[in-house]
């Protein structure tokens, strides 16, 4: 992982979840263990304070972006789909982030959480149609990636032949590492 230029939070959560694996330990946390939040305000007792423009600066629109479609008999970005009238999945989310700046200024930050195997389909997409929206640098949230284990072996997955099959994106809860 270190060798494939994979962040130390990253490497540290994968630990974690091999320790467990290996453990026979469970990541779950049971329903008994988990308590409602007390004493948060209601949606009318919170104020309406600042302009959009002030609120929208300090806002970040993460979209998950990291699917293949291989399920669906895809080979690209499941975002890359036709929805309506001519428009994917993306080309919606890049017109109403668009539509947000346009109305509110520019201070709207916006970024895309994508995976090893989205993320070419999804950068030449968006180069072609939205150059507007920045380049990858701009908008761009690599997920990591973890290796696949051999159930027998619990040892990393060989596959030397496809070096790329040795690696699986982590879920969609790498949004913190």
């Amino acid at each position: 992982m270190e060798s494939a230029g994979l962040s130390g939070a990253a490497i540290a959560a994968f630990e974690r979840a091999y320790g467990l694996l290996v453990s026979g330990d469970s990541a779950l946390i049971p329903e008994s263990a988990i308590e409602p939040a007390r004493d948060l305000p209601s949606y009318g007792e919170i104020g309406r304070g600042g302009d959009a423009a002030e609120v929208l600066g300090k806002t970040v629109v993460i979209k998950l972006n990291g699917g293949l479609g291989t399920g669906m008999g895809l080979q690209k970005a499941k975002s890359l789909l036709e929805v309506r009238g001519g428009d994917t999945f993306l080309d919606l989310i890049a017109k109403q982030v668009l539509h947000l700046r346009g109305q509110h200024g520019d201070g709207l930050r916006f970024l895309l959480m994508d995976s090893f195997s989205t993320s070419e389909d999804t950068r030449a997409f968006l180069a072609e149609r939205y150059p507007q929206l920045g380049g990858p640098e701009e908008w761009e949230l690599m997920q990591n990636r973890v290796p696949k284990i051999d159930r027998a072996t619990m040892a990393p997955a060989d596959c030397s032949a496809e070096p790329d099959n040795e690696w699986c994106p982590p879920g969609h809860g790498d949004l913190y590492p």
